[in-house]
């Protein structure tokens, strides 16, 4: 299982992990029983081109990672996702929420808001960005891939080697006040940046 099915299963919207799996995020136990830091976060700066940000509206944001060395799903996508937390808390708001980008034909369900379900502070599993590549046997020509389309993910069965150039891109809405907790697409950004910051790093 991913660390994004993990976090996606805990629940009772606890900003500090949400379940027993991480009883004690950003500590760790000593020998002797006692509690000392986590070593201090060492996210290194993203390369020139790599991560760019554009506003369109109040509050809402068009974010794209790109790199020509892929490496897995879930390790850009986390980092993209961190990325919308720290823009998040830069522009002096609390949490964010993710807008899905679907065309017709997406087999994928909408995600519904659910006033009885389980309570979590952030859902990495919802967090779906939609991305483009390019592989050497095709370098000029871009592809898209979108995680509502139903198709399996698009670098699955390629040698990574063969990929040449790719981009990940999402849009967010920024929010102040109380989170929208029934909203399986609304992240309080906080948690998501403490959850991932000792875990990501930039694409190169």
């Amino acid at each position: 299982m991913t660390t994004r099915a993990l976090v996606a299963g805990c629940g009772f919207g606890l900003i500090w992990g949400a379940c027993a799996l991480f009883p004690a995020m950003g500590q760790v136990s000593t020998p002797a029983g006692g509690v000392s830091p986590s070593p201090p976060p060492n996210v290194r700066s993203a390369g020139p081109g790599v991560f760019t940000q554009q506003q369109r509206g109040q509050g809402r944001f068009h974010l794209v990672l790109s790199g020509r060395h892929f490496t897995s799903r879930e390790a850009i996508e986390n980092y993209l996702a961190w990325r919308a937390a720290e823009l998040t808390a830069e522009q002096r708001f609390f949490w964010f929420s993710f807008v899905e980008r679907r065309s017709k034909g997406d087999t994928l369900p909408v995600p519904r808001r659910d006033s009885d379900g389980m309570r979590y502070s952030f859902r990495l599993a919802f967090f779906r960005p939609v991305w483009r590549y390019q592989t050497s046997a095709a370098p000029s020509v871009w592809k898209s891939w979108s995680p509502f389309s139903g198709a399996r993910f698009w670098a699955e069965g390629l040698d990574a080697s063969t990929i040449t150039r790719f981009e990940v891109s999402a849009d967010v809405v920024l929010h102040k006040g109380q989170l929208e907790d029934d909203n399986p697409l609304t992240f309080d950004a906080g948690a998501v940046s403490d959850y991932l910051i000792n875990q990501v790093q930039p694409p190169e």
